[in-house]
């Protein structure tokens, strides 16, 4: 994989698009920002960025509903988003008989993540066409119950991950790879974390590897070649006695993020 080829991503910067205003809470009270950002999206992406944004919760939600854990891999099989109708229905029972449930916010924003992804398989009766537009909103606000600016500033770079290139709205290609080199940098911190620093340690403490394992996802590397490198990074580099075992199910998680 050619240099040019690997999406840039470099230390975590405030990222303000030239629709917004400079004030960034208005990503959260304004849904005409929320409209613009998630309209710059091509269609075939909405479903991944939506559920990148919910995501940013899963080490916040102690128990995640099933509901919502059952939409991720829908997500991530387009042949599969039509079925998100129905795990849209799933989700808005579980509030129903859950009326307690906090963030309701979260919920909520689960059920937009729904929507988005059935509207997205172009199957007949879709939800509402602004239902995306409200994302961005339901995501600040839902944050307000965990009261952690690391997991709010998380959402923010989330939302505004495709508005820092017009080259996503015109390039599907650019803008899938741009997504799986996000989910492998989220992968290798909340999942592999070899020195156990993701809760007190700066965001980009791995990014520096992820340029080269989204390069072997690319090649079409197995997930022997991928554990490989990860095991040598952990033992080489960081000087730590890491296993293969779970190196291996690293890999995995990587591969089936694309």
């Amino acid at each position: 994989v050619k240099s040019s080829e690997i999406p840039h991503c470099g230390k975590r910067q405030t990222v303000i698009c030239n629709f917004m205003t400079s004030e960034e809470y208005d990503i959260k009270t304004n849904i005409k920002i929320g409209q613009q950002i998630f309209e710059n999206l091509l269609n075939d992406i909405r479903p991944g960025w939506a559920g990148l944004v919910l995501s940013r919760f899963d080490h916040y939600i102690k128990d995640i509903p099933t509901s919502i854990l059952e939409l991720y891999p829908i997500i991530d099989d387009k042949n599969r988003w039509k079925e998100a109708h129905q795990q849209f229905t799933k989700i808005r029972v579980f509030g129903l008989e859950n009326k307690n449930y906090k963030p309701e916010y979260y919920l909520r924003l689960a059920e937009l993540v729904a929507k988005v992804t059935y509207n997205a398989s172009g199957q007949p009766a879709p939800f509402d066409s602004d239902s995306g537009h409200y994302i961005a909103s339901f995501a600040l606000k839902a944050t307000e119950h965990f009261d952690d600016n690391r997991l709010e500033e998380e959402i923010k770079s989330t939302i505004l991950l495709f508005s820092r290139n017009k080259k996503f709205k015109d390039s599907l290609t650019a803008a899938k790879d741009f997504l799986l080199y996000k989910k492998i940098d989220d992968i290798l911190w909340f999942d592999w974390d070899p020195i156990g620093i993701n809760d007190m340690a700066p965001r980009d403490e791995y990014q520096s590897y992820v340029p080269e394992i989204f390069g072997l996802v690319k090649s079409k590397a197995d997930r022997q070649e991928i554990a490989n490198r990860l095991h040598k990074l952990e033992t080489d580099n960081m000087g730590m006695s890491g296993t293969m075992e779970n190196c291996l199910t690293i890999a995995d998680k990587i591969l089936k993020a694309q």
